[in-house]
């Protein structure tokens, strides 16, 4: 609250929120870990409109305050409008949706208030709270109140609260001094780690992974950290900064919607136009493309209506030279891609986790040709073109190579899928 009574929205948790895709999910298990800082997905909506709607009514309890009470007059309204068979009663469904999202969004800007490099210097300590509230704790998480440990303890990694579904533990920050009012003269010593195996039942079968003791299956990951990343020391960061694409590695670990549900191969479109003359020269391949442009960048728009822009100087420093005469199917794979498929990705510095976009698309070639399909590829992270591929091939099922991650276009509209009673 403001000195005059007016109520202050909680920038850091708004902005967590919206920077998630919205990604339909048959089951709570389909989207694992980290991959949820960047994913919107309520478990057995399937359906684009249902979940834009879903997510416009979280939204409000998020940046507005919306209250529960407030929040399940608006689901009874989602519900009606698209006749949705959830599971499980309407309390509990209700109280699962809001308190998730909501408790994961505070969370998460909380850690990026925390971690602010101002307030780390001096506040360098974190204390781990157990909610007086919680009808039936957690034994675990009891035992865990009031543990001070440095804001870099590597435990924070996997500990960092929410540890599961309607925990309300939180973190408060400590500097030196509150250390010594609590009669501490450093932190305390991290619990080990007790890493346990669990299977869990996605819609592409049972994937097994490691559970930290006294955590939920799925939670056991800091919401903070892999949403905004974990600051690193300025030498550090330019250090992987200069390793560019390598310092990225694929969240392979669960993954129910790996490949779930997708055709064994994707359907040809047809030919194309006679393609346009082949660049020599990084100065041809530059002019090519802004003559395609028709500026030196320009935004496309793909089908799901997010938009891609494209800059030349970008595209020509990773356009091979035999590719420059397809150029002209570059518009139309981002605007009519048969498919898109998210892959989610963890930096290895500093633990964000991003969502990289790949547009597919697989064109027949005319009879008499030495390969008969050309298999095309865009990938774009944060809106813009970061490369794009064109490969000749004799089966459309070389596209299969980049089909990982979440399909995101194109999506079942044939109904809800019917999860599991997990929450989700």
């Amino acid at each position: 609250m403001s000195a005059d009574g007016v109520r202050l929205k909680f920038k850091e948790a708004i902005a967590y929120f919206d920077q998630k895709l919205n990604l339909p999910s048959a089951v709570w298990a389909d989207i694992l870990h980290g991959a949820h800082t960047k994913a919107f997905t309520v478990a057995g909506a399937m359906k684009d409109d249902l979940l834009v709607d879903l997510r416009v009514a979280v939204r409000k309890a998020v940046a507005d305050g919306m209250t529960l009470d407030q929040f399940r007059k608006d689901f009874d309204t989602i519900v009606a409008k698209h006749g949705w068979a959830y599971n499980g009663g309407r309390a509990w469904r209700t109280k699962v949706i809001y308190d998730t999202n909501t408790r994961v969004a505070w969370n998460a800007g909380r850690y990026a208030q925390m971690t602010d490099p101002g307030l780390v210097r001096r506040m360098p300590y974190w204390r781990y709270n157990h909610s007086p509230h919680s009808k039936v704790p957690r034994p675990q998480h009891l035992a865990w109140d009031g543990l001070v440990l440095r804001w870099d303890d590597p435990w924070w990694k996997t500990h960092y609260p929410p540890n599961g579904w309607g925990c309300n533990c939180w973190v408060d920050p400590l500097s030196p001094r509150d250390l010594a009012k609590l009669g501490k003269d450093g932190p305390d010593t991290a619990p080990p780690l007790d890493l346990r195996p669990c299977t869990v039942h996605t819609s592409g079968g049972p994937v097994v992974i490691d559970v930290p003791k006294g955590i939920d299956p799925g939670w056991g990951y800091n919401v903070g950290e892999t949403a905004f990343g974990r600051p690193l020391a300025e030498d550090v960061m330019a250090a992987w900064k200069a390793e560019g694409a390598r310092a990225w590695r694929p969240m392979d670990e669960g993954g129910g919607w790996q490949n779930a549900g997708r055709p064994e191969r994707l359907p040809p479109a047809p030919a194309p136009a006679p393609p346009m003359a082949r660049a020599h020269t990084p100065t041809e391949a530059r002019a090519a493309i802004e003559a395609l442009l028709g500026a030196e960048e320009k935004a496309f728009r793909g089908p799901d209506g997010t938009p891609v822009l494209v800059d030349a100087s970008v595209l020509a420093s990773r356009l091979a030279a035999d590719q420059t005469p397809f150029l002209p199917l570059l518009p139309d794979l981002i605007e009519h891609p048969t498919e898109i498929w998210g892959n989610f990705e963890e930096h290895i510095g500093t633990g964000k986790v991003t969502l990289r976009r790949r547009f597919i698309k697989v064109i027949g070639l005319p009879e008499g040709s030495s390969r008969r399909f050309l298999v095309l590829m865009a990938q774009v992270r944060g809106g813009c073109l970061e490369t794009w591929t064109v490969v000749p091939s004799r089966s459309p099922t070389a596209a299969n190579a980049q089909r990982s991650g979440a399909l995101i276009w194109p999506r079942s509209q044939s109904g809800d899928a019917t999860p599991d009673q997990t929450p989700g």
